[in-house]
């Protein structure tokens, strides 16, 4: 299966001798002219434009689970079946086609570890035989053997009709298709995830074409060759690669080890150029972890392809000034980044386009350039994407015929090329299209195949289109422009407002650079030792954590529908670095950064309130406006809980609380009901309840609360009243001067009005978390 024939392939130049280890011929009468009688030849009198194309293949994120050895997620198997061995085998066709891959250390280690035998949850539960599931196996699998695109299920009747079976993931929907699903339900299930993220071929190919014919009813004998073939695929990814690179047909490029945003190791504070209103960290400012995770990428690099890397994608394409040093010395040639780092280093806003989206500073953007440190006299090339046609690729072109697609994108090209003559540009120019490698293909028909074989065809037979790769390119014309201060941005961006800037950013960083705090005592200052091997373990650990995708998670910019899992993750390889040193994990890592989906309320509040506090409601209209959760007398309401409502709400100075007891406060005895509040951009923050701080167990909240009312009754009448705020590690500590607070019960009714001038720089518009608790004898109890 994959002793794919591959055309004959000649370089016929001096590119050979840069790019390649194999000696060049000694006539060499065009750059890129191959033996292939599909070969067209450039017009002498006319220099061509030069395409580099590079598809970035990252899955940045380490997914395996410190504690079971068992990946939480099937990404690497299932790209590297349907993705990466294709996106390599397919440009075999087109020997005049030069094209760059960067696939990062992180996804080159997990790829080793699936080809030794690794697996995913994903896998493991699927292997499981379909009349021996538990309940929530058959749960999990329900949840997650849909996470794929809609027209790969669609591609597959029996899939689709297991789809409109389910209906959702909604977990009351859930538990009713547990009873309806039946055992060859989960069956047919198991096996049509992993069948469905195959490419194409492969599923044209024995032994996967004959249990696509079957559609359904599978046995369980039919999974067994589906994850051998899969093995047997991931096995081939690297050599295939590799094989390419030797032959001189493509270049891989690679990242930093963990796919870090470079910047923000060396200093947080580089976020400020392009954002001076950003919700700031404790600074974080590790260089030396920046030149780690660039040391382990040669590493890696060099062990897998057997020569040094030449071309750098920084994590997110994310530059800076301040890492040209450390790339130079890496060994990196030259590195990508996106146009508006190269408008903002050149004192622009951006690049204009015309009606047809054609760049108008074309001469500009259409070449590399050279960035040095003046200081240390090192230089590095670097080229910038085109947003514009990078994007089309990536989110619009999936919408169109292929090949209509790629028609498009070489009338684009040939755009480009007019305005340059237009521009009277002289030289050669290079257009660089960069993008995910990976994740566009599921929303294009027939996973893409259509339009990159278009494309690679129409380049294949273009007279005034060239594609290489950017180190071919360099030897040909070195790049002769340079760049004063490369602006700090990243490939979408002239900023990191993605990975940092928001309050949960910000919290992940003081996360980061807590442990990374304990850490440097062991491996710099030295002031603590721990063996040699426990050290790396725990530095490996600390650069993962490091990885750009934990922070893109985090905030309201991004939004994956489970944000929490990425948290999850998160917290547990910093909880590993501790492990690692044999001390105990603390507390603030077992704390989630993302506060839990809010509960919708019963009622939805629709206006001011002006309740009178007194313990009593003496009018429906005190509280209509008010939010409220209302339990009692439904499902919601549970045996255990001493609360049937909570309701909340805002007058022009105050925000009141009433919570109604099931029966009767005086039947509590000594109780207290504590309410939390999180206050926008205040820095210290709790996640533990008031009693549980003092307690082996702790007791998470749903969020990080800065502010808590505490009210204590006696026998049903109110004892205390006291405003805490957090002490910033995890604790309570008693606010002075206290606030003049009116509280009032009788009987079921706790009623309180707490004044909005306890809150500091509190703004209009402002949305506080809040979260009541119910305590008797210290201890919570709802």
């Amino acid at each position: 299966m994959f002793n794919r024939l591959l055309s004959a392939l000649i370089l016929l130049s001096i590119v050979l001798s840069a790019c390649n280890t194999t000696p060049a011929p000694t006539q060499t009468p065009n750059p890129i002219a191959t033996t292939s009688s599909s070969a067209t030849a450039t017009p002498q009198s006319e220099e061509p434009l030069y395409l580099s194309i590079v598809w970035h293949h990252h899955q940045p994120l380490y997914y395996k689970d410190p504690a079971t050895g068992i990946y939480t997620r099937p990404w690497v198997r299932v790209h590297a079946t349907k993705d990466y061995y294709d996106m390599a085998s397919t440009v075999t066709k087109y020997p005049n086609v030069h094209v760059t891959f960067n696939l990062t250390p992180v996804l080159i280690r997990q790829l080793d570890d699936f080809a030794n035998g690794a697996k995913d949850i994903y896998w493991t539960t699927a292997e499981k035989p379909a009349d021996q599931l538990s309940d929530d196996d058959k749960r999990f699998i329900l949840q997650r053997f849909f996470d794929t695109n809609p027209k790969i299920v669609a591609r597959f009747p029996r899939y689709q009709a297991l789809a409109d079976k389910r209906q959702s993931a909604d977990p009351e929907v859930i538990d009713a298709a547990l009873q309806s699903f039946t055992t060859q339900d989960f069956r047919d299930l198991q096996v049509l995830f992993n069948l469905a993220w195959f490419d194409p071929d492969f599923l044209a190919q024995e032994p996967l074409k004959s249990l696509v014919a079957k559609g359904s009813n599978f046995a369980e004998s039919d999974k067994q060759p589906i994850f051998d073939q899969a093995l047997a695929i991931i096995k081939q990814v690297i050599p295939e690669y590799k094989d390419l690179q030797d032959k001189g047909q493509i270049e891989v490029i690679t990242t930093p080890y963990a796919h870090p945003i470079l910047p923000l190791l060396y200093d947080t504070n580089l976020e400020k150029a392009g954002n001076t209103e950003a919700v700031m960290p404790d600074r974080f400012s590790y260089p030396n972890d920046a030149i780690a995770q660039l040391k382990k990428s040669v590493e890696i690099y060099q062990e897998h392809y057997g020569r040094a890397p030449r071309g750098l994608w920084p994590g997110e394409g994310a530059v800076a000034q301040e890492i040209v040093k450390m790339v130079g010395d890496a060994g990196y040639q030259w590195m990508a980044s996106g146009e508006i780092v190269l408008a903002k280093s050149l004192g622009l806003d951006g690049f204009t386009r015309d009606s047809q989206d054609t760049v108008q500073e074309a001469d500009k953007l259409y070449q590399p350039y050279v960035v040095e440190d003046k200081q240390y006299g090192v230089k590095v090339n670097m080229i910038f994407r085109d947003l514009r046609l990078s994007d089309l690729i990536g989110f619009e072109y999936s919408q169109t015929p292929g090949k209509q697609a790629a028609d498009d994108l070489m009338q684009r090209l040939e755009n480009i090329r007019q305005e340059l003559k237009k521009e009277n540009a002289t030289g050669p120019h290079l257009v660089s299209i960069i993008l995910d490698g990976e994740n566009a293909w599921e929303n294009y028909d027939n996973d893409g195949k259509d339009f990159l074989n278009a494309l690679y065809q129409d380049l294949s037979d273009s007279k005034t289109v060239k594609a290489v790769t950017p180190t071919e390119y360099f030897a040909l014309h070195p790049p002769t422009q340079t760049i004063d201060q490369l602006f700090p941005g990243a490939w979408f961006s002239a900023n990191y407002d993605t990975w940092i800037g928001e309050e949960e950013e910000a919290t992940a960083w003081n996360y980061l650079l807590k442990t990374r705090e304990t850490l440097y005592d062991y491996d710099v200052s030295k002031k603590k030792s721990i063996a040699p091997d426990k050290l790396a373990r725990a530095l490996d650990f600390m650069y993962l954590a490091e990885g750009s995708d934990w922070f893109w998670w985090y905030g309201a910019d991004q939004n994956s529908g489970d944000d929490a899992y990425f948290d999850r993750g998160y917290r547990a390889l910093l909880a590993e670095v501790y492990k690692s040193l044999d001390l105990d994990v603390p507390e603030f890592v077992q704390v989630p950064i993302i506060s839990a989906n809010v509960a919708t309320p019963s009622q939805q509040p629709n206006g001011l309130i002006n309740p009178t506090i007194d313990g009593k409601v003496t009018s429906t209209a005190e509280w209509k406006s008010a939010g409220a959760y209302i339990a009692a007398g439904s499902a919601q309401a549970r045996s255990a809980d001493v609360a049937s409502a909570f309701y909340y709400g805002l007058d022009a100075k105050n925000i009141s609380f009433r919570v109604d007891a099931k029966s009767d406060w005086k039947s509590i005895g000594n109780a207290s009901i504590g309410f939390y509040l999180a206050q926008p951009k205040v820095k210290n923050k709790s996640a533990f309840t008031f009693y549980s701080t003092s307690q082996s167990t702790k007791n998470v909240m749903g969020f990080q609360a800065t502010h808590l009312l505490q009210i204590d009754l006696k026998n049903g009448v109110v004892s205390g009243t006291k405003l805490y705020t957090s002490d910033g590690q995890n604790g309570w500590e008693e606010t002075g001067p206290q606030p003049k607070v009116f509280t009032a019960s009788s009987g079921s009714i706790l009623e309180a009005a707490l004044p909005l001038s306890t809150f500091v720089d509190f703004e209009t518009g402002d949305t506080f978390n809040l979260a009541a608790v119910v305590s008797q004898d210290q201890r919570d109890l709802q």
